[in-house]
């Protein structure tokens, strides 16, 4: 950074600051607080007779402070004393941007590492030796840092039940929704503790005071976050004050484990072969029925009719396979979830993503209502890579092609399938120039020909009805195989008064191999569109 601030200072100055205080942020707040005062004096051009000894005097001032802001917290820190009263401006005009920016990713690295350290030492059981390969630093680092963590972090570990394990260590999760799951995506989105109070609430119900000390954190912090969950149904309440998972949670190495298994007899045993097959033998009658779009390309077409082969293939398993529990109705719920974890102290073979013969494959469906045309629906059947899947904000539940459209310009495609010359107003003009970038209109002479197709519900389930038929038995048969080796894996993990969920929801998704149907048609079946950023491929409406 400079001749002063260097990385054994930066090191220096946390470790300074973790012997003093417990809580790691506030240490490295504390950490950046220090460093942001020797950089501001550096640039105001102080000469230092040493600059050792002013700096660590200016830190234990600063620590000083902090004790005395702790104790006093209704008195400012700028009125408070000692060096921070000498800040006169803020910090970010005099220092540059490039040095602040350098100085926090140095410090949360540091965190990370020192975090990671005692990860791997206290409950991984990890040697020096193994630590310092595998992060690839010096023993001698390794061994320091944990001497200066030992003396209060392993008190913590060995009495888990005033400081939980994920609080050092919190799970790693990934999970999957379905249905009309908005408000529980914004949620397990927007903050880290949903996913882990789920893995913490997989098995039993706990109370919030026992939440709270597995994370290692006040039960005040909890019990809005807490509520919310409750609120869209993240957890139940089995008994006052209580609270579980409403949604199956599986370890992630099981969870793969099962997926690879049905990926494999999908695969192996040609499933994908055969569904293309049947949906190739539905061309006549699929693109005689009236709909925008009949006259495509089939194999455009088949981006949408892949996805709806895959349901009705998923639900003609999920009810075979209901009737050997005798489960024919399913629990109403507003969306479903599956999670899948892997604990800090638990390994994880990477491997395994090598085995799994599926594609990426995500969907969205946007409802919107118009004066021309009443209730619309836009899908996005392919919500997944190369298509454009970027967004700015990680708080919009929309990504990449599902903007492309919505209640302002939807009418515009609609009207423009009904007459492609259409004579168009200026604020018109201006969205047709859009759905023109992105390959939603094609121009040809004075006519704007709409890509992709437009179906009316009636039709749409004349379609949904003719696949529904033909994959009957095929489906049948699929779900008798996979079923038994699925349950062996997973049933362990499924409590009783989850297993509706489990038959109609978590089944169903192994049923429905839209993911391992994809990647068999990318070579064999689908018209590859020249430029995915500007393609309709997989998009439709439904009026």
């Amino acid at each position: 950074m400079n001749e002063f601030i260097t990385n054994e200072l930066i090191e220096a100055t946390y470790l300074f600051c973790v012997k003093r205080i417990s809580d790691t942020e506030a240490a490295k707040d504390l950490s950046q607080d220090i460093l942001y005062e020797a950089l501001r004096v550096i640039a105001s051009g102080k000469e230092f007779v040493s600059f050792v000894s002013w700096y660590w005097k200016m830190a234990r001032n600063k620590y000083a402070d902090y004790i005395a802001s702790k104790q006093n917290s209704a008195l400012p820190l700028e009125t408070a004393g000692g060096m921070a009263a000498e800040i006169p401006q803020p910090i970010e005009s005099i220092i540059a941007a490039e040095d602040i920016s350098q100085l926090n990713f140095s410090l949360s690295r540091l965190a990370s590492i020192h975090r990671e350290i005692i990860i791997r030492f206290y409950l991984k059981e990890q040697t020096v030796r193994q630590i310092a390969d595998e992060l690839d630093i010096p023993e001698g680092t390794v061994k320091r840092r944990l001497f200066d963590a030992k003396k209060n972090l392993k008190e913590r570990f060995q009495n888990m039940n005033n400081i939980g394990k994920t609080a050092y260590a919190p799970a790693d999760v990934d999970w999957f929704l379905g249905h009309s799951a908005r408000k529980a995506a914004l949620l397990m989105n927007s903050s880290k503790i949903c996913p882990q109070i789920m893995v913490i609430c997989r098995s039993d119900a706990k109370t919030v005071n026992e939440i709270a000390d597995e994370m290692g954190v006040a039960p005040l912090y909890l019990e809005e976050i807490i509520e919310k969950m409750t609120g869209i149904n993240l957890l139940v309440s089995p008994a006052k004050g209580k609270y579980i998972a409403n949604h199956c949670v599986f370890p992630r190495q099981k969870h793969i484990e099962a997926r690879i298994l049905v990926c494999d007899i999908f695969h192996d045993d040609g499933y994908a072969e055969k569904i293309s097959n049947i949906l190739f033998n539905l061309k006549d009658k699929i693109t005689a029925l009236d709909f925008y779009g009949n006259d495509f390309d089939y194999g455009y077409l088949l981006w949408l009719l892949y996805v709806l082969a895959s349901y009705s293939f998923g639900n003609h398993g999920k009810y075979h396979y209901a009737k050997k529990y005798g489960i024919k109705n399913e629990v109403e719920r507003e969306y479903r979830l599956t999670m899948e974890y892997t604990l800090a102290d638990e390994s994880f073979d990477n491997s395994v993503w090598e085995k799994l013969k599926d594609h990426g494959w995500s969907c969205l469906h946007q409802d919107f209502t118009t004066s021309e045309y009443g209730k619309i629906e836009f899908i996005n059947n392919y919500e997944f890579e190369p298509f454009p899947n970027d967004c700015d904000d990680e708080n919009d539940w929309r990504r990449g092609r599902d903007r492309w459209v919505d209640g302002n310009n939807i009418s515009l495609l609609i009207a423009l399938s009904e007459n492609p010359r259409k004579n168009l107003s200026v604020h018109e003009e201006v969205m047709a120039a859009d759905f023109l970038k992105n390959g939603l209109l094609k121009k040809e002479d004075d006519k704007l020909i709409v890509q992709l197709p437009i179906i009316r519900r009636e039709v749409f389930n004349e379609i949904c009805d003719l696949i529904y038929a033909e994959v009957k038995s095929l489906a049948e048969e699929f779900a008798d195989k996979v079923s038994e080796g699925v349950e062996k894996i997973l049933l362990p993990y499924v409590r009783k008064d989850l297993m509706s969920n489990f038959i109609h929801w978590d089944m169903s998704v192994f049923f429905q191999r839209t993911d391992t149907l994809f990647r068999y048609g990318w070579d064999k079946a689908l018209a590859q569109p020249e430029d995915y950023s500007k393609s309709a491929a997989g998009l439709y409406i439904l009026i």
